[in-house]
């Protein structure tokens, strides 16, 4: 009874005084951020023509950045609904709890290793041919007929937009799914000369009705895919755009397969600059060796003011890291850089553009060569971001490991301070894919995890300082003076209904505690203040 009457003593003359001493983790910061509201998806591609391969195409390169949002539970007024909720909700914080406790230690080491061995025997490789690794046939002009004659008969589509609207879709599309149409068929349609004609009578045709008619035409999508692109046929249509014979209100561009070279990839740049209402640039399948390109890729990127998504799968850039960091430095919001083969010599590079806690939103690492120590590295760099909310990392050399680094960067738990400074703006870690077969088997461990994500810089200090025990292991290297403001935080967070619980813990607490220690101390306190207030 002493003791009790001792502690409510100390608090009551203590807690003002020593709350401009608190750590930084007592701080309200987090709470007062205001994020802007993200789903998983974001973006939305345009609605697609009457072209079913279009379709195709598109929904093709759109990458996952987060899993799919759950709908919203409907609200119910029956009180026996909302007390179970509450309870579930209480038992789903007590799991967490248990996990932060011991996930450090190994206990789910197991259990994270066998997720991931299941997950990559699950794991389809991409199989498609890309130009730039493939080796034409002797017969490849017999097989490039069927492709040649599609492309040919989609060309002169297009000039009869031209001339009956005032609008085109520029969508030049071979071979959706990556494979081999027919066994006579090439998956890659190759230039022939008659595409320069078919090109010339569309800008012939672009030309006239700007001319004659003085209509400016609008070019409303760009997708070329599995087809080569020469750059003069490139620049021919910057050229267009540049002139003023046409606007360009793309909201994807989309070059996917379409062996964009050295100067290509500059004058991509140019179409970059002129199509203001760009939202998207997908290129898949172009392989980008070339830093002098990559730097004038990059430089329209940051300058352009509404593209936020930028997918560069399969473009080699694990090869060169100093060409990963600067198209890292287009500063997109969303880029994704899976099938890449970006190993350790790219990781740090991914690492130092992290660190700088650079405007980017999601990054997608997937299908690349990362490992623990890669893992390790992006875990340092994230505790010094705040703007980055997803990572996408499964399918990689990442084992458990790994996993814990990443986990620990954004709970810290080895001191009440390492929890303040750990990442609380990350929304998303992504290890494993939603399409995985064997999402039961770790199902448990995502939510823990996602849950975990979910919580500010003071739910985690709370969550450390639910019981007694974990209250003796941060209270163990605390100074005697912070241990009133320590024990009085919690008590100012939770509602009068958990109160008495957390008065329980704090009670048992300093009946542990040195309590002659902290009464001296209070009565130090008290003549302190009495002096001050005789002044």
């Amino acid at each position: 009874m002493f003791g009790l009457l001792c502690l409510i003593n100390f608090l009551q003359f203590t807690h003002t005084i020593l709350l401009d001493n608190l750590p930084q983790m007592m701080t309200d910061e987090d709470d007062q951020n205001v994020r802007m509201p993200m789903g998983d998806r974001d973006y939305v591609a345009e609605d697609s023509d009457n072209h079913d391969d279009e379709r195709r195409g598109e929904n093709e390169n759109m990458a996952d950045l987060g899993e799919d949002e759950s709908d919203e539970d409907e609200s119910d007024n029956n009180d026996d609904d909302d007390e179970e909720e509450e309870e579930e909700e209480e038992i789903n914080y007590e799991i967490v709890h248990k996990f932060i406790q011991t996930f450090s230690n190994g206990d789910y080491d197991a259990e994270f290793d066998d997720a991931l061995s299941s997950h990559r025997s699950a794991t389809v490789p991409d199989t498609r041919t890309t130009q730039a690794s493939y080796n034409k046939p002797d017969n490849w002009r017999e097989r490039n007929r069927i492709g040649l004659e599609k492309t040919k008969r989609r060309l002169q589509n297009c000039t009869d937009s031209v001339m009956r609207d005032k609008s085109l879709s520029l969508c030049l599309i071979h071979n959706v799914g990556g494979q081999q149409l027919m066994d006579n068929e090439e998956p890659i349609v190759w230039h022939e000369p008659i595409l320069d004609e078919c090109w010339g009578r569309l800008e012939a045709e672009i030309d006239r009705r700007k001319q004659l008619d003085n209509v400016t035409t609008d070019i409303e999508r760009i997708t070329i895919m599995n087809l080569k692109m020469r750059k003069e046929r490139l620049a021919a249509l910057v050229a267009i755009f540049i002139s003023g014979r046409a606007t360009n209100s793309s909201y994807v561009v989309n070059f996917n397969n379409a062996n964009l070279c050295e100067e290509g990839i500059v004058w991509l740049a140019k179409l970059v600059d002129v199509s203001v209402e760009m939202n998207m640039l997908l290129l898949l399948h172009n392989r980008i060796d070339n830093l002098e390109s990559a730097r004038c890729l990059s430089r329209s990127l940051r300058s352009h003011s509404c593209i936020n998504i930028l997918q560069l799968s399969h473009c080699g850039l694990g090869s060169n890291p100093e060409i990963l960091l600067v198209i890292l430095q287009s500063d997109i919001r969303f880029i994704i850089l899976d099938n890449n083969n970006i190993d350790s010599l790219g990781s740090v590079k991914i690492a130092e553009y992290l660190a700088g806690n650079p405007p980017i939103h999601a990054i997608d690492l997937d299908y690349n060569r990362l490992n623990d120590d890669d893992a390790i590295l992006i875990s340092q760099a994230l505790r010094r971001n705040t703007n980055l909310l997803i990572i996408h990392l499964h399918s990689n050399k990442i084992t458990s490991m790994g996993i814990k680094a990443l986990i620990n960067c954004v709970f810290d738990g080895s001191s009440l301070n390492a929890i303040s400074e750990s990442n609380h703006t990350l929304e998303r870690l992504i290890f494993f894919s939603c399409h995985s077969t064997t999402i039961s088997s770790y199902g448990s461990l995502v939510a823990c995890i996602n849950r975990l994500l979910e919580m500010d810089r003071t739910q985690k200090i709370l969550l450390a300082l639910r019981d007694k025990d974990s209250l003796l292991q941060y209270l163990t290297n605390v100074p005697v003076e912070l241990i009133p403001a320590v024990l009085a935080f919690p008590l100012r967070r939770i509602d009068n209904e958990h109160q008495h619980k957390h008065l329980n813990i704090v009670y048992c607490t300093m009946r542990w505690w040195n309590m002659p220690m902290l009464y001296s101390y209070c009565n130090c306190v008290k003549s302190d203040t009495k002096r001050k207030r005789d002044k």
